[in-house]
């Protein structure tokens, strides 16, 4: 009964079965009767008035967390097992790409920016990264992503190559490896690159694989400057090649960051990886349509 009158209440049933106890005690049968409208009523308070939200917290059956701040959470727990159970709850219901973009991209985010300004500590830093590192490859897509590497080292591949390059640290690369994730569908080359190869080994490596496309992958908090000085090198030797520059949770108009970056034709910015995705798609397309029409040959 207290589960019933909760899940039609908003209340949980715990918090049902206290105020029943507990009104009871105080009014009698009376106290019963109102028990459950009284407490619907201490919910909508906490829900409206900002000094007693706690009331909703208490008294409400949702959770206290979003998805995302509870995979963190549990992340900077030290409990991978349970952030990798919430992460593989949403990929049963919702495509991979609005689950990276929604849960583990944003998660990403937070850990980066509380390392960055000394609220998380290094150990914990490096265990929420390699927890993500671990649920990515465990998603299953990365067998796609294997596949697609075998053979892009001659960069003379008649399917268009991509490389999803880190703008500068471990997280980049992490957010990197979603997107070669998501790209890698066998109608092209895709390889990630480590976040240990410097700057100048990542243009001759664009040299070498002469990709159709290249990635560039940035998380905050300094996204923009690393992804521009990464951007800025590439461009100065392969003005020809697009790039797509990924400013990953990146809120609001992306306007100044594509002013920072450059307006060159051939850069284009974007803020999640189901943009970046589509971005690609419109690049490599005609490219597709190029190498089909020669096989049919």
């Amino acid at each position: 009964e207290p589960w019933l009158y909760g899940k039609g209440t908003g209340v949980s049933a715990v918090a049902v079965l206290v105020a029943a106890v507990f009104w009871t005690w105080l009014w009698g049968i009376v106290g019963l009767l109102l028990a459950t409208p009284l407490t619907v009523c201490l919910l909508v308070i906490g829900k409206h008035v900002p000094r007693l939200s706690f009331l909703h917290v208490l008294l409400g059956n949702e959770p206290v967390f979003e998805p995302t701040r509870r995979v963190y959470q549990r992340l900077l727990a030290g409990d991978q097992e349970e952030a990798a159970e919430l992460f593989e709850d949403e990929i049963q219901s919702r495509p991979l790409v609005e689950v990276y973009d929604t849960l583990l991209i944003p998660a990403l985010a937070l850990a980066e920016t509380d390392w960055h300004r000394g609220e998380l500590d290094d150990g914990r830093h490096n265990f929420a990264l390699q927890s993500l590192k671990e649920m990515i490859h465990d998603s299953g897509e990365g067998r796609q992503e294997l596949h697609a590497n075998d053979g892009i080292d001659n960069g003379n591949s008649p399917r268009p190559c991509i490389l999803c390059l880190p703008a500068r640290d471990e997280a980049d690369e992490i957010a990197g490896m979603m997107l070669a994730q998501l790209l890698a569908t066998g109608e092209c080359l895709v390889q990630s690159v480590s976040y240990t190869v410097s700057a100048g080994e990542l243009v001759d490596l664009v040299e070498r694989r002469k990709p159709d496309v290249v990635c560039i992958s940035a998380t905050p908090p300094a996204a923009v400057m690393h992804a521009r000085h990464l951007c800025n090198q590439v461009r100065g030797r392969f003005p020809d090649v697009p790039v797509v520059v990924g400013l990953w949770n990146a809120q609001g108009d992306l306007s100044k960051a594509r002013t920072r970056i450059g307006g060159a034709e051939t850069t284009h910015v974007v803020a999640t990886l189901a943009e970046a995705q589509e971005q690609v798609r419109l690049l490599i397309e005609p490219l597709s349509r190029r190498s089909d029409g020669l096989a049919l040959l």
